[in-house]
């Protein structure tokens, strides 16, 4: 495995973040790998401490889990965990979006049409992180509607486990098209929501999770196959 230097630019840490992050979508650090702090640093020429706060961002967004004996060893996107996690998921969302749906508000209808916005000009503008942090927060609108915290902290803690998942589905989405693939159904889950309509509602909730599961299972076993 070899970094290329990146020198000490006053936003270091974020260039660094950025370089292990794409080390480890490319598979140049494969999953399972130490990351050594020290060695880290040296290969991207900066001090340990912007490698210690990427990796603890890292370890925020999925990609780096914490080993016993171990330290920071990056997370193994695998088939089956993928199944195991989107498929509760999908138990938990279903009931989260029925509930939600029969108690909105116009306040927050108003602040999901807010987060669709600020998360459509996110994927227009290429920002897949971003456009995922304002779903969840459109999402989380919803959910807590349903006035049901237990419920809402179990799907939070879903989306921290599955947060690589979702970012390898989300960065293969053209930014031009905001409206296809795994940004297509929130419009329409807005919609029936705002109608209160909550079977139509589960159904988009169903929808996205499982075409989001299929895109990225599909991605998962072409990163696998070896090159002809």
């Amino acid at each position: 495995m070899t970094l290329t230097p990146l020198g000490e630019p006053s936003l270091v840490t974020d260039r660094v973040y950025g370089a292990i992050r794409e080390a480890i979508r490319s598979g140049e650090i494969a999953a399972g790998s130490r990351l050594r702090l020290r060695d880290l640093a040296a290969q991207l020429g900066t001090s340990p401490m912007p490698v210690r706060e990427a990796i603890g961002r890292l370890e925020q967004n999925g990609l780096v889990v914490r080993v016993p004996h171990r330290g920071a060893v990056v997370a193994d996107l695998t088939p089956v965990e993928l199944a195991h996690v989107y498929d509760t998921r999908l138990l938990l969302e279903a009931e989260a979006t029925r509930l939600g749906t029969l108690a909105v508000d116009a306040a927050d209808l108003a602040r999901m049409r807010t987060a669709d916005d600020r998360m459509r000009a996110a994927v227009l503008a290429g920002r897949a992180g971003e456009a995922l942090d304002r779903d969840e927060e459109l999402l989380s609108v919803l959910y807590a509607a349903g006035g049901n915290p237990v419920l809402l902290g179990l799907v939070e803690d879903l989306w921290q486990r599955c947060r690589a998942f979702k970012l390898l589905g989300a960065d293969v989405v053209d930014p031009l098209r905001p409206d296809e693939g795994a940004w297509s159904t929130q419009r329409r889950l807005l919609a029936a929501v705002e109608a209160g309509d909550p079977d139509a509602a589960v159904a988009v909730t169903r929808e996205s999770l499982e075409w989001s599961k299929r895109r990225i299972r599909t991605m998962l076993a072409e990163a696998d196959r070896p090159p002809r």
